[in-house]
């Protein structure tokens, strides 16, 4: 492997750019589950990040953009676990799709309760830039339920299209199901509601059960 030139050098720069960067993401999603988006600050980013303010408005030019940046790199994370999560079981069937979608979205949840508290309940009231990106992102969720009833649609002839709107309404339910989780129990127990999820899930986009 080619040794890098000692000294100030390009790669070194972007690694420790790179670097600063997790960690400012990482840090806004902490101190906002912690303190609530509006009262978190600039200094409380840099102070749990472990960087001056210079860096950070190096990066950033105020607090809703950083926040932003680590919702979408946050949703984006989420989305390729719940990918990863059923391409590892191919030949299922619709249904069995439906449960371990659920399953990764809510165990990628637990895994990390302050980011599902600062992305679940405070992005809220985060801003309006970031409340446009959580419109794109329930829209993509709708599009993912929309591929999954295509699929049930060409196992079971009894399927029938559901709007998207009502897709949309699932999504939004469920939604609401994880932030009220996080505020009476706790993320830890984000994965125990698979089950009402996946069977509202199911409901909403399978055959209707005579």
């Amino acid at each position: 492997m080619r040794q890098l030139p000692r000294g100030r050098h390009q790669y070194a720069r972007e690694a420790v750019v790179a670097s600063q960067r997790g960690r400012l993401l990482d840090a806004v999603a902490e101190a906002v589950a912690a303190k609530g988006y509006a009262r978190t600050t600039v200094a409380d980013v840099v102070n749990l990040a472990a960087v001056s303010r210079r860096t950070f408005y190096e990066q950033f030019p105020d607090l809703e953009s950083c926040f932003l940046a680590a919702y979408q790199a946050g949703m984006e994370l989420l989305l390729q676990e719940i990918r990863d999560a059923v391409r590892a079981r191919p030949g299922t069937d619709w249904r069995d799709r439906a449960r371990t979608s659920v399953e990764a979205y809510l165990e990628a949840l637990a895994a990390r309760p302050a980011a599902a508290w600062a992305f679940s309940i405070e992005a809220i009231g985060a801003g309006s830039a970031v409340l446009e990106h959580r419109a794109d992102v329930l829209g993509r969720w709708v599009q993912q339920w929309r591929g999954l009833q295509d699929l049930a649609r060409r196992e079971d002839a009894r399927v029938s299209c559901t709007l998207d709107e009502h897709l949309l309404v699932l999504v939004g339910g469920i939604e609401e199901l994880v932030r009220d989780c996080l505020r009476g129990r706790g993320a830890e127990q984000l994965p125990d509601l698979a089950d009402r999820v996946t069977n509202i899930a199911v409901a909403t986009i399978g055959p209707c059960e005579p």
